[in-house]
């Protein structure tokens, strides 16, 4: 596999005048910025980013903690796309890519330099300022959550550690890391930990909206970004403007439910990728020979392979004489990334290509097959894929607000049963899922804002709602409750496959533009068609 097949997969896993949406040049006199009499509202000053110079930077002070208003500060990093024309501007549109934790400025650089697709066309990037702000204790923001004192210290704890355990040591050693990271993470980043919440952050949200000269925050959330949109509008109401929520999770099942659950649990995740992983199952053997993998049977081909890892790793010899092992754990966590994005199902290094590998590495662990995919294994682990649970660029901010403000198991004994449970709803992913919030269960935190309701904001410009039908980390019926909680949203679907409807459908990002240019929404029961229909005949 090619480091830039890599490369994208990983970023991938990883954007005519009609009437305007509501806009202002200042906020509204008597306003409270964030909310909180006394916020100072910063002042803006934009110059090329050091690392992206076709992306413009900016910093933003804010509270630490809001109940100090004039207390100690933490710097938000923003970054901004001008519009490209500005005679007909519009305002600014914050976009969010989820997470938490993910950067703004990659991401904006990522949709100029084309290596991301953009959620808007050019009507919209006309007239919009597109704007990002890497939340509070994440990416570029000062200071960002931190866990280890180096590389060295991360691969300590993290040699060896299952992404996936299935056995008791493997379960062991990963509560006994959780333990240790979350111990790390408060001695690096000290209380912050305790004022990195979605409430805060939607509160810096409001900030920069002032910022901004913004009357109204128009606003495009992915992800988790979905969830801090849906916390804005419901403390903001009166300032928020035109939102679009893509690829949307449950506020209700996030952060609380039956005792002992975890978040995937609770909103079904691991069973929305199991889904997922069925159609491909289904695509694959439609598509006879240009599926590579099963035979017409991949799904009892990839029974089989898990079958064998299941038992132990296999031993697959570099070409250079090393041994590389090839695990369970790197399998399932690795499937349960490439089934983000279906224009990877059919790939090298991913899909089924991914697939036939290692079937053949099983069969040929010591001869060219084994070193082949020896290769593919240590080039995945070096981008950062299938590897570790605590070391991708957003581990530390993601645990920072989800374990913060979420139930999570209250003992490892209690998670392993849960794992065993969804496991016989969801395998393989029940124990992925679950143990990606594992962390929270020894983490402590003194975080007690938590947005617990209402939802059901009566925004005056209506939600639009965006989902795919099998999205493998945010499933479409926590899409369909979340529009029947917004009064007059509407949701349309992508009838297709993968995670951020506006990467996978032109249909989606057209519709998401007209709204965002003149406010039309589509048809009531309106849906879309994907872009990428795996496996299809050329």
């Amino acid at each position: 596999m090619k480091w830039r097949v890599a490369g994208t997969l990983l970023a991938s896993l990883a954007m005519i005048v009609t009437t305007a949406p509501p806009t202002a040049a200042v906020a509204q006199a008597g306003e409270a910025a964030g909310g909180v009499p006394g916020v100072r509202v910063p002042e803006l000053s934009w110059t090329a980013c050091a690392d992206a110079p076709r992306v413009q930077c900016a910093t933003a002070e804010v509270p630490l903690d809001y109940t100090r208003p004039r207390g100690r500060t933490v710097r938000l990093a923003l970054a901004r796309i001008p519009a490209t024309d500005q005679a007909r501007r519009a305002g600014s549109l914050v976009v969010n890519r989820g997470g938490p934790g993910y950067s703004a400025v990659d991401y904006l650089q990522g949709i100029v330099t084309g290596a991301l697709p953009a959620p808007v066309n050019a009507d919209v990037s006309a007239r919009y300022d597109i704007v990002g702000v890497d939340p509070r204790g994440s990416g570029r923001s000062v200071p960002a959550v931190r866990c280890f004192a180096d590389a060295a210290e991360a691969e300590a704890l993290t040699r060896g550690v299952s992404n996936a355990p299935v056995t008791a040591a493997e379960r062991r050693q990963r509560a006994k890391a959780d333990a240790r990271y979350a111990s790390l993470c408060r001695k690096r980043s000290g209380d912050l930990l305790d004022h990195v919440s979605t409430v805060a952050i939607a509160r810096d949200l409001d900030v920069v909206r002032a910022a901004l000269g913004e009357d109204r925050l128009n606003y495009l959330g992915q992800s988790y970004g979905t969830y801090l949109g849906m916390v804005y509008a419901n403390m903001f109401t009166g300032r928020t403007g035109r939102f679009v929520f893509d690829s949307v999770l449950d506020p209700t099942r996030r952060d609380t439910g039956a005792p002992g659950t975890t978040p995937s649990a609770r909103t079904a995740g691991d069973v929305a990728t199991r889904q997922t992983l069925e159609e491909f199952f289904r695509l694959c053997a439609e598509a006879g020979e240009r599926c590579a993998f099963g035979d017409g049977e991949p799904e009892a081909a990839f029974e089989r392979i898990l079958d064998v890892l299941r038992r132990g790793p296999v031993r697959l010899r570099a070409s250079d004489g090393t041994t590389v092992p090839l695990t369970y754990s790197f399998v399932v966590a690795w499937t349960g990334s490439w089934l983000y994005q279906p224009m990877f199902w059919n790939v090298q290094g991913g899909g089924a290509p991914f697939l036939k590998a290692v079937a053949e590495a099983i069969e040929d662990p010591s001869g060219p097959a084994g070193a082949a995919l020896a290769a593919d294994v240590v080039l995945l682990g070096q981008a950062g894929i299938g590897g570790s649970p605590y070391t991708s660029p957003i581990d530390a901010a993601y645990h920072a607000v989800t374990c913060g403000e979420t139930d999570a198991p209250r003992s490892a004994r209690a998670l392993e049963r849960l794992a065993a449970e969804r496991d016989r709803e969801a395998a393989p992913f029940g124990t992925l899922r679950a143990y990606a919030d594992s962390a929270c269960v020894p983490w402590r935190s003194a975080n007690r804002l938590r947005h617990r309701g209402p939802w059901d904001a009566r925004t005056e410009e209506p939600v639009l709602i965006l989902s795919s039908r099998f999205d493998p980390a945010t499933p479409v019926w926590s899409a369909q409750r979340v529009h029947r909680m917004l009064p007059g949203s509407r949701l349309l679907i992508n009838e297709g496959w993968g995670h951020v409807a506006a990467q996978q459908s032109t249909c989606v990002v057209t519709a998401t533009s007209r709204y965002l240019i003149d406010g039309t929404l589509p048809a009531e029961g309106a849906t879309c068609r994907p872009d990428t229909i795996p496996f299809a005949a050329s």
